[in-house]
């Protein structure tokens, strides 16, 4: 899998060593899905993914390792002031 970050393409061992040398632990997690199919019969999915933790963090949709290099390695580019 690949991930585009400001404009490059980067592996995901890639983005996964980055985020460990920024001190974030990764950890294996398996996330869950329900949906309802005609209001009685309920289909259950299962997402293996990891997630990159830091802190008090707890393993969730918000701390997949993608969600979080997104928001880490993204550089924010503004206009500068002529003055």
């Amino acid at each position: 899998m690949k991930i585009k970050i400001n404009g490059f393409e980067y592996t995901k061992e890639e983005v996964l060593e980055g985020l460990k040398e920024k001190g974030y632990l990764i950890l294996k997690h398996t996330i869950h899905v329900e949906k309802c199919i005609n209001g009685c019969f309920h289909v259950r999915k299962h997402y293996h993914t990891e997630c990159a933790l830091k802190g008090e963090d707890l393993p969730d949709e918000n701390t997949q390792w993608h969600h979080v290099a997104s928001k880490v390695f993204k550089r924010f580019y503004s206009k500068p002031p002529l003055v």
